[in-house]
């Protein structure tokens, strides 16, 4: 029996929504499994959801809030200082459940926005908070059904990518990557930063330097790297398939697996002892409140946690 901890996200986005239309594939796993949606004291309700104080040993769907004091009143698609707060505070709530009671965990989108005008600064995203959390170092692996994408470089402005690559630590992303459930001896491809792969210098060294220096680690750890590969073409049909894909920077990874893989992929944190998983996908806040949220995302996080093989296959 799994112990699974969502965190809300913002709760003037669709996550509600979501929770709402993924209810019989909660339910029906809460059968054989003990799931926590943790949320902030506001208007927005999950009915199906049993209310709790504390977890309990026993399997099923349930909800548990955190603070106290009169609730807040969220209109859905109108983002707030106090949306973007409470998103923050519940992702810190559900780190802690996690800390306490162990499991895994799923982390609803919020805006990074809203929660750095909520005040909360240096905020960079879920990935960046966990490895403060929890001390370690840890890598955004985007998972479909046929593609797995690191992004050596997160959420950085393009201008600082190169300086953040020099710091970058391989040795961590090696240990991170022979942990993964999710990653049995994979074969794997690294992306070059510069067009063309750099054409051997003449647009960029970085491959020759950073890049080269980075992937011994790899290789030295006996995992099979082939590159720099030409971004532009790594992913065309034909092109020789990889277990993996390490790309030099976020939008050089996350748009062709986006464009590939749809709203089945999700967002995997590697480096952690437990699996965090979060849809491609975020807060939508144009459409919270219409009916017309896509729950795919959620349910192949919920997929992705009680699955008994590891994927691509």
């Amino acid at each position: 029996m799994k112990t699974i901890f969502i965190s809300e996200g913002d709760p003037t986005s669709i996550n509600y929504e979501l929770l709402g239309s993924s209810f019989p594939l909660l339910e029906s796993l809460g059968k054989h499994h003990r799931i926590y949606l943790i949320r902030g004291p506001h208007n927005q309700n999950l009915s199906q959801a049993k209310p709790l104080a504390k977890p309990i040993d026993e399997p099923g769907f349930y909800s548990i809030p955190w603070g106290s004091g009169k609730p807040k009143s969220f209109v859905l698609g109108k983002p707030s200082k106090s949306s973007g707060k409470m998103a923050y505070d519940s992702l810190l709530a559900a780190i802690d459940f996690q800390k306490q009671f162990g499991g895994d965990l799923i982390t609803l989108p919020l805006s990074k926005e809203w929660v750095q005008k909520a005040g909360i600064k240096g905020f960079r995203g879920h990935t960046e908070t966990l490895a403060e959390a929890y001390k370690r170092s840890t890598f955004m692996m985007m998972s479909g059904e046929t593609l797995n994408v690191i992004p050596l470089t997160t959420h950085v402005p393009l201008k600082d990518v190169v300086k953040e690559l020099k710091t970058f630590d391989w040795k961590e992303l090696k240990n991170a990557i022979l942990r993964s459930p999710y990653l049995k001896e994979p074969t794997i491809g690294y992306l070059g930063l510069n067009p063309h792969a750099g054409e051997g210098g003449k647009i960029g060294t970085e491959e020759t330097t950073i890049l080269r220096t980075g992937v011994g680690v790899l290789r030295k750890a006996k995992l099979t790297v082939e590159g720099p590969l030409s971004a532009d073409s790594a992913f065309l049909p034909g092109a020789k398939p990889y277990d993996l894909y390490l790309a030099g920077y976020h939008d050089q990874g996350l748009i062709p697996f986006k464009l590939l893989e749809g709203k089945k992929g999700v967002n995997i944190t590697l480096g952690l002892d437990f699996t965090r998983v979060s849809p491609d996908h975020g807060t939508a806040f144009g459409i919270a409140g219409k009916g017309c949220a896509d729950p795919t995302g959620l349910i192949s996080c919920l997929e992705r946690l009680v699955e008994t093989k590891t994927k691509p296959v």
